[in-house]
């Protein structure tokens, strides 16, 4: 265990030196640790789920669908819980390095790697299906599917945390009055959109940041607030002895965050929420010196990395012969796992492909190694 001392001293005009000291014990690498693992099991699912989707077992629906209720709010939940309120451009940068660079460097490299295994396989594209292929990628959002089907996902949390960003700057925290009411909103047009308009495919999946502000606000809730563990579990219990009563008089559970399915109105969004919590305490628990879980959390690291390339994997070997739901889960985490061991160690790609890095230095190297070799 880790003891830190925290002391803040201020003066102003009139008042003495006050001296506020906290001593905090914490072990930082269980709380890196339990971060890492909530993702690493989070993408897990993700990786699951989108195998057990085009299987042929006959458990493979059951697993699927109880996955399907939480496992993309679930992100957004993790994305609110390390939420902090950030002046808008600061943070504008930091989502575009982070966030949006990775996105359109994977999103050009797995097109390029698709039409180049459809070559490989003696399916020579037409010129109008790469204008389609193109005119897809600049729409994203529902427009992509297969390989690059879940690239909607990071148009759409970009948009949610610079949304949500601007109305927490206005208001005091997650349970402000004006926060609630904007967030109440959000879930109710959410549910608008799911009712009228679920056909339509908005560009960068903005439709979906309705219900993705409602699973962030409940992350920065957590945060900010917490929530004991005897609450959680009344939580839990509650919304699914609802949810059971539901199921039983006919309502459909089908949650489908890409396509603006979303269950039944507020309820499909409070299962999402209550298995998340769920999961966050298992994964707390799981945190503890005494478990073993840094294959999770490593895998936790690399999720960003697994979830623009592992359809491309999955995909790939699925299209070339290999059909063992085990194989295809284990090589769809491995595989991309591996690419961001190797991304990570150059100092050249890690700015542009994760976001972690000095893009300047990057472009330097560049330079100089252009320039060596061009000598």
């Amino acid at each position: 265990m880790m003891q830190c001392t925290i002391a803040i001293e201020t003066e102003g005009p009139g008042r003495p030196i006050s001296r506020i000291q906290e001593t905090l014990k914490l072990n930082l690498p269980i709380r890196e640790t339990w971060l890492d693992t909530a993702k690493g099991l989070g993408i897990t699912l993700v990786v699951m789920a989108h195998v057990l989707d085009h299987s042929t077992w006959r458990w493979a629906h059951p697993i699927y669908f109880v996955a399907s209720l939480f496992f993309m709010p679930f992100f957004f939940i993790i994305s609110g819980y390390l939420f902090a309120v950030t002046e808008r451009k600061a943070l504008f940068r930091k989502r575009v390095q982070g966030l949006l660079i990775p996105y359109v460097m994977f999103l050009g490299a797995i097109m390029a790697s698709v039409l180049v295994v459809d070559f490989l396989r003696g399916d020579t594209p037409a010129p109008w299906q790469i204008r389609e292929l193109i005119t897809d990628a600049l729409l994203g959002g529902r427009h992509l599917t297969r390989e690059l089907g879940v690239f909607w996902f990071v148009t759409c949390l970009v948009a949610t945390q610079l949304v949500y960003n601007e109305v927490a700057i206005r208001t005091s925290g997650p349970t402000d009055p004006g926060m609630l009411v904007f967030v109440g909103a959000s879930v109710g047009l959410a549910y608008s959109i799911q009712a009228y308009w679920q056909e339509v495919r908005a560009p960068l999946a903005l439709t979906n940041v309705p219900l993705a502000i409602g699973a962030f606000w409940f992350g920065h809730f957590l945060r900010e607030r917490g929530m004991s563990a005897l609450w959680s579990a009344v939580f839990v219990v509650t919304v699914a002895g609802v949810a059971l009563a539901a199921a039983r008089s006919g309502s459909d559970f089908t949650f489908s965050m890409k396509n603006a399915i979303f269950g039944p109105p507020l309820l499909g969004l409070l299962v999402a929420l209550a298995i998340s919590t769920f999961i966050l305490g298992l994964v707390r628990f799981m945190a503890m010196p005494s478990l073993r879980i840094a294959p999770l959390a490593e895998i936790g690291a690399a999720s960003l990395v697994i979830m623009f390339v592992h359809q491309f994997v999955h995909f790939t070997l699925r299209d070339f012969g290999m059909s063992s739901e085990l194989a295809l889960i284990a090589l769809s985490l491995g595989l991309p796992y591996l690419l961001y061991r190797g991304l990570r160690s150059s100092r050249i790609l890690s700015p542009w492909f994760i976001g972690s890095g000095d893009l300047a230095l990057s472009i330097q190297l560049m330079r100089r190694s252009l320039a060596f070799r061009a000598g």
